[in-house]
């Protein structure tokens, strides 16, 4: 269809701008602290941000922006952005690093027969997080069911802090059970593989004939260096 109203460009032209601008300052603070304040939907994060903009303007002369104004109403993707750098900042932060530190050394205390490893983030990209965990029950199922083929299942940033998540996982005579738990910070061979190497120096006896994972070249590098020949 063609539009030959010059009116018709002149607002496209304008909603065109609106949706290049830079979010507004305090929308995006206040963005920011309801994610503190636990808000992790996309759906509901929009209808604080529109009751937001309904605040700001409420004492001004200036109408409502129109909703195609990026500064003040941001997209789905803008808002799913936006809150994934508030949770990994906040995941950065000393307070749920101490909380998880401090759980960590009471189960490691407590069950000393299972596998803790936690590392702290330093935020700046020198000492990255990192944490393993494997229970007793699941390193005798390891042993058991993991020297023929064992699974390493990646969940992509579905965590309430967006951090990588990853599976060791074997098929037993019940179906497929989960054997030991990996989170890292960065999303990369060296973090799989340094997390690898604590759960194979935890498991003595666990030489696996081979692996099954998604088609994934970091995935696959990080098992080639803790377990030369296996793929």
């Amino acid at each position: 269809m063609k539009y030959t109203n010059r009116k018709w460009y002149a607002d496209t032209d304008m909603q065109a701008a609106d949706l290049k601008v830079a979010i507004d300052r305090e929308i995006r603070e206040q963005i920011d602290s309801l994610v503190d304040d636990g808000v992790r939907s996309v759906s509901e994060m929009q209808r604080h941000v529109c009751h937001e903009v309904k605040l700001l303007f409420n004492n001004k002369t200036a109408p409502l922006p129109k909703p195609t104004n990026r500064r003040f109403y941001p997209s789905r993707a803008d808002l799913a952005g936006l809150m994934y750098r508030r949770r990994r900042a906040t995941l950065q932060g000393r307070m749920d690093q101490d909380v998880l530190e401090d759980k960590v050394s009471s189960f490691s205390r407590d069950k000393p027969d299972e596998l803790w490893v936690f590392r702290r983030s330093t935020g700046d990209g020198t000492q990255t997080l990192l944490l393993v965990h494997q229970n007793a029950f699941q390193k005798r199922l390891l042993v058991r069911y993991g020297n023929e083929l064992t699974f390493v299942d990646a969940t992509y940033r579905t965590t309430r802090y967006a951090v990588p998540l990853f599976f060791v996982c074997v098929h037993t005579n019940d179906g497929y059970v989960v054997v030991a738990f990996i989170v890292t910070e960065k999303e990369d061979s060296e973090s799989l593989a340094e997390a690898l190497g604590y759960l194979k120096a935890a498991n003595a006896d666990w030489q696996p004939q081979g692996f099954m994972l998604d088609s994934s070249e970091m995935e696959m590098s990080a098992i080639r260096k803790i377990f030369p020949g296996e793929l």
